[in-house]
């Protein structure tokens, strides 16, 4: 196999635009607000010229990418077959850390011995499936990044969804930790589905007190909701054995549980019925796919949290998953927060829904995907290179 002999950090810079205010009115051009963002990407140059790359989408704190160049200088040299030597050395020299870093580095391996193999990493990982049944995660209402704000809006958004052919539909509500907030836009988001429609919430552990999250538990199981995710500010599993003692509709934590034991370890505890796990924030597809098999060896389900590539070869190659979160979408700006990274017609908005209400998985080497390079250089701010 080929050893890794070059390994690049770029650091760029992305700019999400605000276009609404609280109550989802469109402001005048001259009212726009602009935040940027910091994102970054990872490149491997092989022996036998084969590059593996992967550009986050999502996870870009400052933190994570001091990882990523603390771990870069020691993979130069090594073959680019051994992701599991490479992801067992960051995880345990990453140990005090909560190992975002790592994951990057991880997926990047997998296109570099996906793209040398000839074969998606989907085919590697060993496929189950090729359509992903998706749901649509919606952006955080009242917070400027799109038109979802009241109640009204999140119910004609899910039946806008449900006759554009999406199997499922979760919100993330206003976030305020108002729950009856939170309620109304469940309820109304129910509403609009009219049963066409799996229906979802996550609060973002946003709500305060565990008699708020026993309150729009309630709802969840008065709407029949799918599932309920993160309603509360911790992840203590005694609080969410309460919950799923009280609460029919199955809880879905560890988004933020950082740790495959961790993780893992809520789910022994009783404090959830379903796992979380994402390639970008949790070591990389390796990660993932432990977190997978697990979950599996429990009898319980692993949910992949959010969208790209990474995430769509996971899902198609396990069993005990469910959806697909094509996200984060709005009715009028679509994604906002997605960074336009790619030249080819690989998309993570409604587009990408085929009329099954799947999308597909990217079926060429390695992660499948073609990167705009130009882009990032055009807006990077730093580059580190390790030979």
């Amino acid at each position: 196999m080929p050893k890794i002999e070059q390994v690049e950090v770029l650091e760029f810079e992305h700019t999400v635009l605000f276009r609404y205010d609280g109550d989802g009115v469109r402001l005048r051009d001259d009212a726009v607000r602009r935040r940027t963002t910091k994102r970054f990407a990872v490149r491997l140059r092989c022996s036998d010229g084969v590059e593996g790359a992967y550009v986050v989408l999502w996870s870009a704190p400052p933190y994570a990418v001091r990882q990523v160049t603390a771990l870069a200088g020691s993979l130069v040299g090594m073959d680019v077959a051994q992701r599991e030597l490479i992801w067992d050395r960051a995880n345990a020299s990453l140990g005090k850390t909560d190992r975002i870093g790592a994951g990057a580095i991880d997926i990047a391996l997998w296109d570099a011995l996906g793209r040398s193999a000839g074969l998606p990493i989907a085919d590697l990982l060993g496929r189950y499936r090729d359509r992903l049944p998706a749901y649509c995660s919606t952006v955080g209402g009242g917070h400027g990044l799109g038109a979802l704000a009241s109640p009204e809006s999140y119910r004609d958004y899910a039946a806008w969804c449900a006759e554009a052919g999406f199997l499922a539909y979760k919100i993330h509500g206003p976030g305020t930790g108002d729950v009856r907030a939170e309620i109304a836009a469940l309820e109304a988001s129910a509403e609009g589905a009219a049963g066409r429609m799996d229906v979802m919430t996550d609060p973002g552990k946003s709500l305060r007190t565990l008699a708020d999250a026993l309150a729009l538990g309630r709802a969840c199981d008065e709407v029949g909701a799918y599932w309920w995710e993160d309603p509360m500010r911790d992840d203590a599993a005694f609080g969410h054995r309460i919950l799923r003692q009280r609460v029919r509709t199955p809880l879905l934590l560890t988004e933020f549980v950082r740790g495959l034991e961790q993780r893992v370890a809520v789910a022994l505890d009783g404090g959830t019925d379903f796992l979380r796990a994402d390639p970008e924030l949790d070591m990389g597809i390796t990660g993932v796919m432990k977190t997978a098999h697990a979950a599996e060896a429990l009898g319980i389900d692993l949910e992949v949290h959010a969208s790209g590539p990474a995430q769509r070869h996971c899902m198609a190659a396990i069993r005990n998953t469910n959806y697909y979160e094509l996200g984060l979408l709005d009715p009028e700006t679509g994604n906002p927060l997605h960074p336009p990274v790619y030249t080819d017609d690989y998309a993570e908005d409604v587009t990408a829904l085929g009329p099954d209400g799947c999308v597909g998985v990217p079926s060429g080497p390695g992660l499948g995907v073609h990167y705009d390079w130009d882009y990032v250089e055009a807006n990077l701010t730093d580059r580190a290179v390790f030979t």
